[in-house]
């Protein structure tokens, strides 16, 4: 039967809700997932598709218009999510069919990575995407903060917001995977008002912030801070910031703070678990691992242009039945096709996990899904490839 690809309508929006009650049945009722389809702090209505068959939906999914930070440039990135299928429909791969269509979509208007949180890794998988780097979910008492509070600290009003803005992206020019918060997304987070807005100043102005929820299951019992994002131009306005979380260990029983697979912060950490006791295997416990999201290069040769390169050279790749040399100077490259041999050779999904998802091609030679030509080469890829882990705080 024929399929047709098309962007949703208002009139679709009682079906549409129908399909995202049976892909995602959490609580959520029908007024909250009208607001997620029509005023996501991501995109439009306008940026949702769906899969249509006789006149009637059977498949959604938004593709986001986004930009995210790499090597300390930004990428158009094509954001894909809320991506369902009605019952009646599964087991014929529309979700599938769906997705690539979000894939050409996303490419004919000029994106060059695609990033999604997956609700199944192994589905896509087999659509080409590559796994980032996982991150760290602490869970640790406020006393354990080492630091104390030794510049100003406010909360944030609105004459800071350009401020905010210039923190996030000093920051997220540090990491990988960060996204370019639009106008829109940023009016969401700090309309939310169980959240907390502090920052520290310096001589020249802001020099951080930090952003909290605090909850209490009831009247007394224990209260959890859930630190949100936190973004510093520099390591002391960062240490200034964890100083502010600490200061709340006489209301505070424990703190949850997500951070890089790279960050140092849980080395100064003083007894962080002293309100729970570990077992005959662990004594000590500081949280969980936590996957994060997927990458497939849209473009091979347009997606590597686009990233920023922290090293200079020369390398040249093997990508399935195409060989490129990569070009690497002053922060850019540039890439050509070439006869010449190959330093590396691996596929477009372990290219993406490491071109975009900070695999080491080191560690993707350890796995298997990389072949180097000798150890200068798996060297000289290690330093051309590799950027910082993957951490954002901006989940979608």
């Amino acid at each position: 039967m024929t399929v047709s690809f098309r962007p949703a309508r208002e009139d679709d929006l009682e079906r549409l809700i129908d399909i995202h009650t049976g892909a995602f049945p959490d609580p959520r009722g029908r007024a909250a997932r009208t607001r997620n389809f029509q005023k996501n702090p991501l995109g439009a209505f306008a940026d949702l598709h769906v899969l249509v068959e006789h006149d009637t939906v059977l498949a959604h999914g938004f593709l986001f218009p986004l930009e995210a930070w790499f090597g300390g440039l930004r990428v158009r990135v094509a954001g894909i999510a809320t991506v369902g299928v009605a019952p009646e429909a599964r087991g014929r791969g529309l979700g599938s069919r769906l997705v690539q269509q979000l894939h050409d979509a996303a490419l004919a208007r000029g994106d060059v990575l695609a990033v999604l949180y997956p609700f199944r890794q192994g589905f896509y998988s087999r659509l080409g995407y590559g796994a980032t780097s996982t991150y760290r979910r602490l869970r640790l008492h406020p006393a354990s903060i080492p630091w104390r509070p030794r510049r100003r600290a406010r909360v944030a009003v609105g004459a800071d917001r350009e401020a905010l803005v210039g923190c996030l992206e000093a920051a997220a020019m540090r990491r990988t995977g960060t996204l370019a918060r639009t106008t829109r997304a940023w009016e969401s987070r700090l309309a939310d008002e169980l959240r907390t807005w502090l920052v520290v100043e310096g001589p020249g102005g802001v020099e951080g912030y930090v952003v909290w929820t605090i909850e209490q299951r009831e009247p007394h019992a224990e209260t959890m801070l859930q630190v949100r994002e936190l973004a510093a131009r520099n390591p002391e306005a960062e240490r200034e910031l964890w100083a502010l979380v600490g200061a709340q260990r006489d209301q505070v029983a424990v703190v949850h703070a997500d951070v890089a697979a790279d960050d140092p912060f849980e080395r100064a950490l003083v007894d962080p678990d002293r309100a729970r006791f570990g077992d005959h295997d662990v004594e000590h416990t500081l949280g969980e691992l936590a996957s994060g999201p997927m990458v497939r290069m849209l473009s091979t040769a347009h997606a590597l242009e686009s990233r920023g390169w922290l090293a200079e050279g020369t390398l040249v790749l093997e990508v399935g039945d195409e060989t490129l040399e990569v070009t690497a100077r002053g922060g850019r490259a540039t890439v050509a096709p070439s006869r010449s041999e190959p330093h590396v050779r691996l596929d477009a999904q372990t290219l993406a996990a490491v071109a975009f998802g900070a695999l080491a091609p080191s560690h993707a030679a350890r796995l298997g899904w990389l072949s180097a030509r000798d150890d200068h080469a798996l060297a000289l890829a290690d330093a051309l490839l590799t950027l910082p882990p993957y951490f954002s705080p901006d989940p979608f």
